[in-house]
């Protein structure tokens, strides 16, 4: 078990309906709900899945957030 704090969160939507349906039904007016799924992975798990990039040994504890471009 990984402390929630420590653990990488991942959010997907999931889309229950095909799209070119989807499009269509929208048009109608037809409201499609999207449920998320949530997950939480380990440091170690993130990095296997390619969700976490490896970093640097003394850029590991830093506290900032990276830009975003």
């Amino acid at each position: 078990m990984v402390p929630r704090d420590k653990a990488k969160k991942v959010t997907k939507r999931l889309s229950i309906v095909d799209y070119a349906l989807a499009k269509e039904l929208r048009q109608k007016g037809t409201y499609i709900a999207v449920p998320s799924d949530t997950k939480y992975y380990c440091v170690s798990c993130a990095v296997h899945r390619g969700i976490v990039k490896v970093r640097a040994e003394n850029e590991r504890r830093m506290r900032t957030r990276p830009r975003r471009f």
